[in-house]
């Protein structure tokens, strides 16, 4: 089969983990033996530090060579001459990209100039490369022309649903097939708008995941921010400080996230030495190599919840919120034969929180972690369990054979939505 991938951010993005997860989909279909070819942009899903150019370059690319070709296009009836962005080709792991040089990195400013030329290469592609199935990303309108331009061709639409806020029609009007990345995101579509879509956990690379356990010596925190648990995990941490000073804290920062824990009225983490900071990281496992339970306190609904899955992979008890599909991902709470611990979140709380829980309110949470801590026997237990599940779920094996099984299975014709269905 011949699978072309369209999307409004740089495939070779290393910062984003939706787009990595596309890439792999892309990867792994390629060494089945299919013809495979993504069309992309050089928009990056968050902040960079470095220019596209200083990207392309590592993939390869002669960047000395980019020079704006020149094209005419029409605007009532008069022809005048408009810059075309270049297009840049290269490959990753094999499979050919074109990308189109966007200006900019902010999408929510429309360029119909641009929109055109995307749209431009993607009918030459659907000519030229001739696939039997587009796969689709992002509810871009560009996006969503693409995929409306493939179905009139016959050609099967496939669009990943990976995260919030598809709930309008016009998302799915020209979508035979939809995908999410968990049972929770799938039943949440399901009741909201009746989508009927498949659950498929997104590919994660253990390479970059699996981590040496000889100085695993911390209770690990990543991405100290609101929607991810901060004023959960600051009163934790307080009373692990207080209570525990044995106890060593590793907080994990983002790119985003530097200084937020200090930043929090009322608790003063300088008084615990035991508590330390990390900056980023370029690979999980640089932390997993220093963490003997992770967190993932969580007030959002997660979509997925990757982070407790690659905890899982290296044998890591993550202690997990009760919110999304955060519960799923573990396989539920140890007690019931899960792969980790599911812990309460109070009621009230949600990433616009402003005021820290009470002790009494983060209590289940200090003595997990203490229970844990303290005893080595239930601590094997839960890490074996969790190890046990990851290499069920999350294993390349298992996750390519469901990925190029589910793709391959794909016809045209397709209709997620039902038409006499109301949106809510």
């Amino acid at each position: 089969m011949r699978f072309l991938l369209v999307n409004n951010h740089c495939i070779s993005d290393p910062t984003a983990g939706v787009t990595q997860s596309l890439r792999t989909i892309m990867e792994w279909l390629a060494d089945a033996g299919h013809a495979c070819h993504i069309l992309t942009t050089a928009r990056f899903e968050s902040s960079v530090t470095f220019t596209i150019e200083d990207h392309l370059a590592r993939q390869g690319v002669d960047v000395s060579r980019l020079a704006s070709p020149h094209g005419l296009s029409k605007r009532s009836g008069k022809k005048r001459h408009v810059a075309e962005r270049p297009v840049v080709h290269y490959t990753v792991e094999d499979v050919p990209v074109t990308l189109l040089l966007t200006r900019h990195n902010d999408e929510s400013r429309p360029d119909r100039a641009e929109a055109t030329q995307y749209l431009t290469l993607l009918d030459k592609l659907l000519e030229d490369f001739a696939p039997d199935q587009l796969i689709a990303c992002n509810g871009h309108p560009m996006i969503l022309e693409a995929m409306a331009r493939a179905r009139k061709r016959g050609i099967t639409t496939a669009f990943a649903v990976r995260g919030f806020g598809y709930y309008e029609t016009q998302y799915f009007e020209d979508v035979d097939h939809a995908f999410t990345c968990s049972q929770f995101l799938t039943d949440l579509y399901r009741d909201r708008v009746g989508l009927v879509s498949t659950p498929i956990e997104p590919p994660i690379a253990w390479s970059s995941v699996l981590a040496p356990s000889e100085s695993r010596a911390f209770v690990t925190f990543v991405n100290p921010s609101p929607h991810k648990g901060l004023l959960l995990f600051a009163r934790l941490a307080d009373m692990l400080g207080s209570r525990r000073p044995d106890i060593p804290i590793l907080v994990v920062q983002s790119g985003h996230s530097g200084g937020s824990l200090n930043a929090i009225p009322g608790v003063d983490f300088s008084r615990y030495p035991q508590i330390m900071a990390a900056p980023p990281v370029p690979t999980p496992a640089d932390y997993f190599a220093l963490t003997r339970i992770l967190v993932v306190p969580s007030v959002w609904e997660e979509p997925f919840g990757r982070v407790a899955a690659e905890a899982m992979i290296n044998a890591i008890p993550p202690l997990v919120s009760n919110r999304g599909s955060l519960p799923q991902v573990v396989g539920g709470d140890f007690s019931e034969g899960g792969g980790g611990r599911v812990l309460p979140i109070p009621d009230w709380m949600t990433f616009k929180t402003t005021r820290l829980p009470s002790e009494q309110e983060v209590e289940p949470w200090y003595e997990a972690v203490c229970t844990l801590w303290d005893d080595p026997a239930l601590y094997h237990s839960v890490a074996t369990r969790a190890h046990q599940i990851a290499e069920e779920r999350y294993s390349e094996k298992v996750s390519r054979k469901k990925h190029v099984d589910y793709f391959t299975s794909l016809k045209s014709g397709g209709r997620p939505i039902a038409e006499h269905t109301r949106i809510r």
